[in-house]
């Protein structure tokens, strides 16, 4: 297993490496992998841990989750951690300590994933500052207002972050596309249509592929990064292989893997997740 001071014992001479952008990651040959993990879980401390060890297991992307009263994309495994967070009191000040730390320790592009109502909460302008000030490289908001996205896009690349959207799975033509030319750094799609995270019962891959196609044809230049239902390495293979797919984000596995195990089973399925991936497309 990892070790604290393993992990942070050599922060002074990552913090000196050049930092990767969001842009360089997802614009490379070889697909992507995020890892996310909400702020604050298991704790503050060990939350930093684990995302710095992901980022040593193979993943070239950190999605940070803001602690959220309400998280209704989220199946049960993050539910739980977005909880667990919130009752040790955990919330934006928690997330900007994460992200800091994760960048500097890391030099890899952190992006925050955080509800509406949390960005509400403490400010939508105070929060592209803030996120920007710790090194955060974009906010993912999974359901912006359509009327405030104009407002949220502008408020993002004034403070000089990218402002990644869900594309919606039900959503109409014209939805879909004024939200994959909203977006920027990248669109996020879910690789299954009306699922939480967590679900595992299987994608059918030819409409996903139809789905990012769609995108991309809205918004030709925005990588398209995909989640929601990539259970399994064998899976994420499979993914990242559709046409159009820059990488995937693994979040549900992750969590439970650690709960089941600790660190080092998390960060060695972060290891397995990035093997699977790792034959250029």
């Amino acid at each position: 297993m990892t070790s604290d001071m393993d992990i942070r014992g050599t922060a002074s001479s990552d913090a000196g490496n050049r930092a990767i952008g969001l842009a360089g990651v997802l614009g490379r040959q070889q697909p992507a992998l995020g890892a996310f993990s909400v702020a604050g879980f298991p704790d503050e401390r060990a939350g930093v841990d684990v995302l710095v060890a992901y980022a040593r297991s193979g993943a070239n992307l950190l999605e940070v989750g803001a602690p959220a009263a309400d998280p209704w994309l989220d199946g049960p495994a993050i539910a739980a951690a977005h909880r667990r967070a919130r009752r040790a009191k955990h919330g934006m000040e928690v997330t900007l300590a994460t992200v800091r730390q994760v960048s500097a320790i890391t030099g890899k592009p952190v992006v925050v994933m955080s509800y509406w109502a949390t960005v509400l909460a403490y400010g939508p302008q105070r929060t592209t500052h803030d996120l920007a000030a710790s090194g955060a490289a974009g906010c993912l908001i999974p359901d912006v207002p359509p009327e405030d996205v104009p407002a949220w896009a502008t408020a993002a690349a004034r403070a000089g972050i990218s402002a990644p959207l869900l594309a919606g799975r039900e959503a109409s033509a014209a939805e879909l596309t004024a939200t994959c030319r909203a977006a920027t750094g990248f669109v996020y799609a879910p690789a299954v249509a009306g699922q939480r995270t967590g679900y595992s019962d299987g994608l059918d891959l030819e409409a996903l592929s139809s789905f990012v196609a769609s995108i991309r044809h809205a918004a030709p230049t925005t990588p398209v990064m995909t989640g929601i239902g990539v259970s399994t390495p064998a899976l994420a293979a499979s993914v990242v292989r559709r046409p159009g797919v820059a990488g995937v984000v693994i979040g549900s596995p992750l969590i439970r893997a650690f709960i089941d195990g600790g660190l080092s089973k998390a960060a060695g399925l972060v290891a397995e997740f990035a093997a699977s991936i790792a034959a250029p497309r």
